[in-house]
């Protein structure tokens, strides 16, 4: 996995200024339109409180919640993520170069430094996830929340096929590597490490946290064709007990 994570890094530097031009200020319409307004409900953070945005990209989500008067701390294993998300206001958020499968780098952050911590479409594109979970738990204050998104493993994944008006499942339960395109021409094929949502509830639970919140959100607009009617993605809050 260690191999892997290296190579898994110089994909997003690779794909880091595409996604940039892509995404730019605003986010496109799964950040916009999916993500965004479940995480925002399911976090529910208040001004002056403390997150720690995970896998930030080009801090678009940080960005968002700065100017709700949200103190964040983002960080990203790419530095040319990083490099971006410089490039765009930034006062009041913290970047930082952090690998999010280090443990002993995530320590940096602080023990119960943050309020509630967010992970955007970012679980599934890391190798390992135990060693999050498990930083989390001392990072995190009491009572302290963690929502991410993933895509759902049920319904979007490299071993569903889409048909006419529906879906055809090969493969859920396994976990496995893939390699596919989040976003077309992209320049390189990114990493993905698909785990049932069972390996997700058990690692949040092993660690102390509870399920509290869960949105699975679904494209409104008809040319988005079966994602109207199962969703793309899944949204999680879990809450240290």
């Amino acid at each position: 996995m260690s191999q892997i994570n290296t190579e898994n890094k110089a994909i997003w530097n690779a794909n880091a200024d595409y996604w940039d031009a892509k995404m730019g200020t605003a986010g496109n319409d799964w950040h916009l339109e999916l993500i965004a307004p479940s995480t925002i409900e399911l976090l529910n953070l208040k001004p002056a409180t403390r997150l720690l945005d995970i896998g930030c990209g080009n801090g678009l989500f940080a960005r968002r919640m700065q100017a709700k008067g949200i103190q964040v701390t983002a960080f990203d294993f790419a530095e040319q993520n990083i490099k971006n998300a410089l490039a765009y206001p930034s006062e009041g958020i913290e970047y930082r170069v952090l690998d999010a499968t280090d443990y002993e780098q995530l320590m940096q952050l602080g023990r119960h430094t943050f309020d509630a911590a967010v992970a955007n479409m970012v679980l599934m594109d890391i190798p390992e996830i135990e060693p999050l979970f498990k930083v989390l738990t001392r990072l995190l204050r009491p009572k302290g929340c963690f929502v991410f998104s993933i895509s759902h493993p049920c319904f979007n994944s490299e071993e569903v096929k889409h048909v006419e008006d529906g879906l055809i499942i090969r493969s859920y339960h396994q976990t496995r590597i893939e390699k596919g395109e989040a976003i077309r021409k992209q320049p390189q094929l990114q990493y993905y490490f698909h785990r049932p949502i069972s390996i997700y509830m058990q690692m949040a639970f092993q660690y102390g946290f509870v399920v509290d919140g869960i949105e699975e959100p679904v494209f409104k607009e008809a040319y988005r064709g079966i994602f109207t009617k199962v969703p793309p993605a899944l949204i999680v809050r879990i809450r240290k007990t």
